[in-house]
């Protein structure tokens, strides 16, 4: 039997006997819910522990040794693709988005569930199925990560709307826009679709839209403020993400460009986030003088109520450009110890009058995540 439902028991249902056969230490049932958490460690040497603004990272295997050492919210960085998940079709590995929500339940962290709908790494078998079909798949991939990690505390519904939509018939593009509903009357009847499905599978979830080069961009905030009232306009967006890669913080633009456009996006009453920071660092100095310039723009703005940097050790995505704050051996970079004393107020932020003479942040080193 190959339709939708048996293949959603198939991914989501776990025996009983096979649960209780083996402890909690064991292998994990790939189709089974994750395994139960260790208690962790406090979290009070986080960087903004105490805050009412988290800071967190992305999480993946080079990501996770001393992660709740840092940092207080959690984003699996590939786990949570559908083309991760699921690249056979009806063959689900759970593992890496299992070790991200794991170290959050462990820890008391918020969970950001990243990605349910995008135009990269998707599943590659699901581009030729009829639209019928997609859609059917859609479903079942809402219903499978719901069932699995009940309670999560933000979804990304749609990722990169404006710039990588899943209507690309590539290696893993998605294609299914159409099945969504397509642009439509509306011109994006497919997010709003996601997001219907979505507040349907995820109740109480906080739902959010994600995408790269938008606070640098007063034209590329406009249209993205057309999706978010749309979506307002039906009660199903609750928050918007913006990544903040480096390639869209160089000195090219102003941060008072950045600022004023996070102040669009503030306008519409929901709260802001900034989904994966990161900052370039060919050098130590460049690093931390980058840091100084950029991350205060976003942490100090009142519609900002959270940051998440994009990997923080050595295999981050962003490894060529420098950007990681720890180095190999375990010793932190100067960016990473301002960084600290920052958030937690021991230091101000320096003057931005002279931000245009911070060097620009590097190159842009590939499309964002």
């Amino acid at each position: 039997m190959n339709t939708p439902l048996a293949r959603l028991l198939a991914a989501t249902l776990v025996l009983p006997l096979a649960l209780a056969a083996c402890g909690p230490r064991d292998a994990p049932d790939p189709d089974g819910p994750p395994p139960e958490a260790d208690a962790g460690a406090p979290t009070a040497t986080a960087l903004a522990a105490g805050q009412e603004k988290f800071l967190g990272s992305a999480h993946s295997p080079p990501q996770a040794d001393d992660f709740a050492v840092y940092w207080n919210k959690v984003t699996p960085e590939n786990g949570g693709k559908w083309g991760e998940v699921e690249a056979e079709r009806d063959v689900m590995d759970w593992t890496a988005l299992d070790a991200a929500w794991g170290t959050a339940q462990a820890h008391g962290l918020p969970f950001q569930m990243h990605v349910m709908v995008w135009g990269n790494q998707q599943p590659e078998w699901i581009e030729a199925l009829p639209v019928e079909e997609q859609r059917a798949e859609i479903e079942e991939w809402f219903a499978a990560v719901a069932a699995r990690y009940p309670g999560i505390d933000y979804v990304e519904v749609v990722n990169e709307p404006l710039n990588d939509p899943p209507s690309k018939d590539d290696e893993g593009g998605g294609n299914y826009v159409q099945a969504l509903g397509g642009d439509g009357a509306s011109g994006w009847d497919w997010i709003l679709e996601a997001f219907r499905l979505a507040r349907e599978h995820f109740p109480t979830s906080r739902l959010m839209i994600n995408e790269y080069s938008i606070t640098n961009d007063p034209d590329a905030t406009a249209r993205y403020l057309e999706i978010v009232r749309l979506l307002q306009a039906e009660g199903l967006i609750d928050a918007i993400g913006v990544q903040g890669h480096a390639f869209s913080t160089t000195t090219e633009t102003p941060m008072s460009v950045h600022r004023a456009n996070l102040d669009a996006l503030g306008a519409t009453g929901l709260p802001v986030y900034v989904t994966e920071l990161d900052v370039d660092g060919p050098d130590d100095d460049t690093q931390l003088r980058d840091y100084q310039r950029i991350f205060p723009v976003f942490w100090e703005h009142p519609a900002v109520r959270g940051v998440t940097l994009w990997g923080f050790r050595p295999g981050l995505w962003r490894q060529e450009q420098g950007a990681y704050l720890v180095r190999e051996d375990g010793s932190e970079r100067p960016a990473l110890a301002w960084l600290r004393r920052y958030v937690r107020g021991e230091v101000s932020a320096p003057r931005q009058d002279a931000e245009e003479a911070s060097p620009a942040g590097g190159d842009a080193g590939g499309a964002p995540e």
